[in-house]
């Protein structure tokens, strides 16, 4: 596919990138927030309102990320179809399967995970958030990556 500009400009095009990257960075500082901070401080949150404190967590986490999370999405598919000049579309690609990867690790591995630690502790449902999270970090990380990549790129 062949990346035409919008109207003739590579403003508007420029603009997508920007809050693409905004989107994934935002959601990048947040995954690794959540990897080397939250989730290992869940260890020691243990105790008899360990349900409530899970719920403030995952009830905060969903409206913090679901914002971002739906303006990446929806950057990667406009992306997808229509890209500014000088933006492979190998890139754009390459942003949409890291972010189809987020949300397949999300769906399959962390909601159930935390649904699991609703009911109450386990160290063992922990252990598994934890050690899974990381194909999240690193699809995000790749993704701000690549987003980065798009925008020095964008004529």
């Amino acid at each position: 596919m062949s990346a035409t500009p919008l109207l003739g400009t590579g403003l508007l095009g420029t603009a997508v990138l920007g809050l693409h990257l905004a989107a994934v960075w935002f959601c990048v500082g947040l995954v690794w927030v959540i990897q080397l901070l939250v989730y290992p401080g869940f260890a020691h949150m243990v105790g008899g309102d360990w349900v409530t404190v899970h719920d403030r967590h995952t009830r905060i986490m969903g409206l913090l990320v679901s914002g971002p999370w739906a303006v990446q999405g929806l950057t990667c598919a406009v992306l997808l179809v229509w890209r500014p000049p000088g933006v492979p579309f190998v890139l754009a690609l390459a942003a949409g399967l890291c972010g189809a990867a987020t949300v397949a690790v999300t769906v399959a591995v962390s909601v159930p995970c935390h649904q699991r630690l609703g009911q109450g502790w386990d160290p063992a449902v922990h252990a598994r958030l934890t050690r899974t999270n990381w194909w999240r970090t690193a699809a995000w990380t790749l993704g701000g990556i690549v987003a980065l990549a798009m925008l020095g790129l964008a004529a």
